[in-house]
C-alpha cells in the first residue's frame, strides 16, 4: 500500500488583516426619543414633521416616502409600497413577501402630525411625504435629524436605526415580540428578535436589582 505523507505547513496568520464585524445596532433610548420629540414639537416644516412621524411609527425610510393619503383608513394606515433611492415607486415591500404588506395603527399623535403635513401640501397631492413632485430625500432627512441630535447633545443615529429604536422602546414597555413582528413586517420572529435591542440603562437595571434582591 502507498503511504500518505503528511506535510506540515506553517502559516503566518498575522499576514491576514481580519477584524470582526460589529453588527450591533445602537438604538435611540427612550429618553433620547422624548427629548427629540419635545425639541421638534413646535416645528411645522416638512422634514421636522417627517422625523416626528417616524419616531411614532416603525417604518423603513422607503416606506415612509411611499405613503399615500389614500392608504389611510380610519385609525389605520396601509403599508404597501416603498420608494427606492432613485425615487422609483415600488409597489411591494422589501423582501417581496406577504408579511411586508401590513396595516399600522394611527395614534392621536400621528394623526395630529399628518394634519400638519396636509396643510403644507396642495389638495391634489397623492403622496403624504412629497414636496412638489419629489419625495423627501433620505440624505436631507438624516441631515435634519443629525442637526437635532447635535443641538441636544444626543448621539446621532440614521433613519435606519430609528425604526428599530422605536420597536425596542415598545418592546421595553411590554409590547409582545409577536405584535412587533407584524408591525415591522418581518417574515419570522427570529428576524424581529435579532433587531430588538436592550435599551434599559445601567441605572434602571440597578434599581430593578435593588427592588428584587434588596
Amino acid at each position: 500500500m502507498r503511504k500518505l505523507e503528511l506535510i506540515s505547513v506553517s502559516i503566518n496568520y498575522k499576514q491576514f488583516d481580519f477584524k470582526p464585524v460589529n453588527t450591533q445596532i445602537t438604538p435611540y433610548t427612550e429618553a433620547d426619543r422624548l427629548r427629540i420629540i419635545e425639541h421638534l414639537s413646535g416645528e411645522t416644516d416638512f422634514y421636522s414633521l417627517a422625523i416626528l412621524f417616524d419616531f411614532h411609527m416603525v417604518l423603513r425610510i422607503g416606506e415612509l416616502k411611499g405613503l399615500k393619503w389614500s392608504d389611510i383608513d380610519g385609525d389605520f394606515i396601509r403599508i404597501q409600497r416603498f420608494i427606492d433611492d432613485k425615487n422609483r415607486v415600488i409597489n411591494s415591500i422589501k423582501g417581496n413577501t406577504a408579511d411586508g404588506i401590513r396595516s399600522m395603527p394611527l395614534t392621536p399623535a400621528t394623526k395630529a402630525i399628518l394634519s400638519q403635513v396636509r396643510k403644507l401640501q396642495p389638495d391634489d397631492q397623492e403622496f403624504i411625504f412629497y414636496r412638489g413632485d419629489s419625495p423627501l430625500a433620505t440624505v436631507t432627512f438624516n441631515r435634519h435629524l443629525k442637526k437635532c441630535c447635535d443641538e441636544l447633545g444626543i448621539e446621532y443615529r440614521s433613519s435606519h436605526k430609528l425604526r428599530f429604536s422605536t420597536a425596542s422602546i415598545m418592546y421595553k414597555n411590554s409590547m409582545e415580540d409577536t405584535e412587533l413582528q407584524k408591525l415591522l413586517g418581518h417574515t419570522t420572529l427570529s428576524m424581529t428578535r435579532h433587531y430588538l435591542c436592550n435599551i434599559t440603562s445601567n441605572e434602571e437595571t440597578a434599581n430593578k436589582m435593588a427592588a428584587i434582591l434588596g
